[in-house]
């Protein structure tokens, strides 16, 4: 006898045998039961999680002529046919090769024959979304108003292309990934039949690669049974083509340390396995997935049970901020892999680049100054306030001239707003701002982390985002939690500040423009006034 593929040898045969889609099953045997079965349903959801199987096994049901209740007996002539496809009551169509009208036309010229006596006739259209436009609207009234005995079952992994006209004719049904406990339960049950020795950590692995997908999953492991018992981690991440989660562990530790050397050392080793340097970064995002919603949720993270202790404590040693920046960078970066030329290169630029902009920028490095100046400001207090810049034209006194002064410096102040603050005051109670954003909201609080406060213009307060961060600057901006930081300063320095967010690269590029432009009026009015008194009768002072 030919060798059966795993995923076709246990695939259900009754609704009993379906694995982690009981809210259906139920359903469906409820309507068998009270005989109220639809003239036309509709499979929903991802691949391999049973949509064909559970049709099939609905059409069996209907036309089983030993039936156990409402199960199909699996025995009669029926049931057989339909196992192996040669049924005359069921037809199963592949719509993404039989996706035009003149075939929707044949079909609704099939569907006016009767049916065998007492029999009921099904059609399985599988990736019904792939049908045309044209094929829709001729299979839209069959479905309205389909002959007597007739059952449409159509199946699709992409329900938003199903037109509306269909959707309001037909039952859905939404058919879920399925858990990881429910994909290894019935790998054990598949391994424990064959009497193969494979290892829970294995197995754990298979189910969390296959992504919710039993048919995946089952695919994994027949191919992994190809090894030599027994099998480990090592054999599955072969089979799979991956460097594995304790190769991806070793490279957080490089980024850890900002060590550019070991994190290019670790990527050459992946590369000399054979493996494709798109996939160690992808394996690198997906593991720095979990050590973020490991630290933003405290939930057990779903990696192999031997990585979980470790990956657990370095989570608890990065802060999540650094975590969305290693995160974005990678995620930019690996969007524009597909497309090099040379993607070895490019990982190792990406990696470097990770290292690089997660360094500690010039601001934060000045925070003991800052912290020096607030002391040094604390004594002074009372001290008038001396504008920093103010450029004046100022002729030479004279007994009978009074000095005539043009201040080109001077600015409106808001309304309200409190003179005595400035800029140097807010930067070095800057962890005090961070810790009460936090209190509010944890998630501002870590956006927020990567902008440093540069400049108090009036009662706007500028916070620069350095290179590399404008994804925390954009959720600075939203509205929420733009307004979860104004509200904390306002209670902290008694002002209402606005706040404005910039890149600090465009930023000092607009600043560097403004600055000019000012200069060319102070050198405008300078000209003006040499011209009244005289060029040697005019001093300038800054």
């Amino acid at each position: 006898m030919a060798y059966l593929a795993l995923y076709r040898e246990w695939r259900p045969r009754m609704f009993k045998d379906i694995v982690g889609q009981e809210h259906i099953t139920k359903t469906l045997v409820n309507a068998l039961k009270q005989e109220k079965i639809a003239h036309a349903y509709l499979f929903s959801g991802p691949r391999g999680t049973g949509k064909t199987t559970a049709a099939k096994i609905l059409a069996k049901a209907l036309n089983c002529d030993q039936l156990e209740g409402v199960e199909p007996c699996n025995h009669c002539t029926s049931c057989i046919s339909i196992d192996q496809g040669s049924a005359m009551e069921v037809f199963e169509i592949d719509a993404a090769s039989n996706r035009g009208i003149d075939e929707i036309r044949d079909l609704r010229e099939n569907v006016k024959l009767s049916a065998i006596q007492g029999k009921h006739k099904v059609y399985i259209i599988d990736e019904v979304h792939m049908l045309t436009t044209e094929a829709f609207n001729a299979l839209l009234k069959t479905l309205e108003e389909p002959p007597p005995q007739v059952v449409f079952i159509l199946a699709t992994t992409e329900v938003q292309k199903i037109p509306l006209t269909i959707l309001s004719r037909v039952q859905r049904f939404e058919f879920h990934r399925i858990s990881v406990q429910d994909i290894q339960k019935r790998l054990i049950e598949v391994c424990t039949s064959l009497s193969r020795q494979v290892n829970q950590s294995a197995l754990v692995v298979i189910a969390q690669k296959s992504e919710g997908s039993l048919r995946d999953a089952l695919s994994i492991l027949d191919q992994c049974l190809l090894q030599d018992d027994p099998i480990g981690v090592e054999e599955v991440y072969q089979v799979l083509g991956m460097v594995g989660e304790t190769f991806s562990a070793q490279l957080v530790e490089a980024l850890v340390c900002s060590d550019y050397g070991q994190s290019l050392s670790f990527l050459s080793e992946g590369i000399q396995q054979g493996r494709d340097p798109r996939q160690i970064i992808r394996e690198l995002l997906d593991y720095l997935r979990q050590m973020l919603l490991t630290s933003a949720t405290g939930a057990t993270p779903l990696v192999a049970p031997h990585i979980q202790e470790r990956l657990v404590k370095q989570s608890e040693q990065i802060e999540i901020s650094r975590l969305l920046r290693w995160i974005s960078i990678l995620l930019l970066g690996e969007g524009q892999l597909k497309y090099a030329s040379n993607a070895r290169l490019a990982a190792e630029l990406l990696l470097v680049q990770t290292i690089h902009d997660s360094q500690p920028s010039a601001i934060s490095g000045q925070e003991e100054i800052l912290k020096r100046l607030a002391v040094m400001e604390q004594q002074f207090q009372g001290v008038p306030q001396i504008s920093p810049k103010i450029s004046r034209v100022v002729p030479p006194k004279t007994p009978n001239v009074d000095p005539i002064v043009v201040d080109l410096g001077s600015g409106n102040s808001a309304e309200g707003f409190n003179q005595s603050l400035n800029i140097l005051g807010i930067q070095a109670r800057w962890n005090e701002v961070l810790e009460q954003v936090k209190k509010q909201k944890k998630s501002t609080q870590a956006f927020l982390m990567e902008g440093k406060p540069f400049q108090l213009k009036d009662n706007s307060l500028i916070i620069l985002f350095r290179e590399g961060c404008s994804f925390h600057k954009e959720k600075v901006d939203q509205t929420e939690n733009r307004k979860t930081i104004e509200d904390v300063l306002d209670q902290l320095f008694g002002t209402k500040l606005i706040l404005q967010n910039f890149m600090e690269n465009e930023f000092l590029i607009e600043e560097t423009a403004v600055s000019k432009d000012l200069k060319s009026q102070e050198q405008l009015l300078i000209d003006k006034a040499k011209d009244m008194f005289g060029a040697d009768r005019v001093v300038v002072r800054e």
